[in-house]
């Protein structure tokens, strides 16, 4: 092995880890806030001494404060490990959308409930049972943060087009997008990362192009149905492939995919902007086929 192979696996390696390092800080970023969920089960404990000893003292309505505390405090805790969780997984992109209900809300809510029942089984008043309950709300939030916002698609009225339908194609198309965004972040060679930014910028261009029109949409059925699909798919299996073997062969065909698929992109999105469908409908058939025979091998 001559020094100038030696050199380019040195420098390979070296990017290779530099790549796997951001991609651990980012899942961590991402994962460790879960672990606050267990707050929520621990908070509870001293009130387990003070059931029992309501049990034995036959005190039935503060028996029954601080059972409901507990059971609030208990319901919080898995809430918000369901919500932290689903959080991660939308920051990492595993997930469009977040929750469709606000977990973390519901949480704040249950917690301020059990804190509430708390303070009441220990003897203070209504105005002191008030004043806990939205202490341990705004702690709960300054804590755990806000349910992340779903990202809003909304399309004006166009006679003769389906809004929901066009929703939904849109959702799966971003969805596919941020695939190819979660991929890139594992191919450690700067040139395709360079490149595959640039084709999710063009494709959310053409996305926004189609929310201003959603008549866009049957003129980009192809491109959304079929070709950022296969594009995915490729670039998923490419980033899997990448990490277990060094192939130039490799990395030649999919520098060679990814300056066809900026093409595409480029050019559906052109195409949209003069309303020109027909010759692009053949492009993008011919290219996505290739995508589908050639793929990474």
């Amino acid at each position: 092995m001559g020094p100038s192979c030696r050199r380019y696996r040195r420098l390979w390696n070296s990017r290779k880890t530099d790549q796997t390092m951001k991609e651990l800080l980012r899942q961590s970023r991402a994962w460790v806030p879960v672990l606050k969920s267990a707050a929520l089960f621990l908070l509870p404990f001293p009130l387990l001494i003070a059931f029992f000893v309501a049990l034995i003292g036959g005190e039935v309505g503060r028996l029954a404060a601080i059972s409901g505390a507990i059971f609030a405090f208990f319901a919080a805790g898995v809430l918000t490990w369901r919500g932290l969780v689903a959080q991660a997984r939308f920051f990492l992109g595993q997930q469009l959308d977040p929750p469709t209900v606000p977990l973390k809300t519901v949480s704040a809510i249950l917690t301020a409930l059990g804190t509430g029942l708390a303070a009441a089984a220990g003897g203070h008043g209504l105005a002191g049972v008030g004043a806990f309950a939205a202490l341990a709300a705004v702690g709960y939030f300054c804590f755990y943060g806000r349910d992340p916002k779903r990202k809003r698609i909304d399309l004006p009225e166009v006679a003769g087009v389906n809004r929901d339908a066009v929703i939904v194609q849109l959702k799966q198309a971003y969805g596919r997008l941020q695939g190819i965004e979660a991929a890139a972040r594992s191919i450690a060679v700067p040139e395709f990362v360079e490149r595959l930014k640039r084709i999710i910028g063009i494709g959310k261009q053409i996305l926004a192009e189609i929310e201003r029109d959603p008549r866009d949409a049957a003129r980009a059925r192809r491109f959304l149905h079929l070709y950022l699909d296969s594009a995915e798919k490729v670039t998923v299996e490419y980033a899997r492939t990448h990490r277990q073997i060094r192939s130039r062969p490799l990395e030649q065909n999919f520098r060679q995919l990814l300056v066809d698929m900026e093409q595409t992109f480029e050019a559906q999105y052109q195409k949209l902007l003069e309303n020109d469908v027909l010759t692009l409908d053949v492009e993008i058939e011919v290219l996505n086929a290739r995508l589908k025979r050639e793929g990474i091998n």
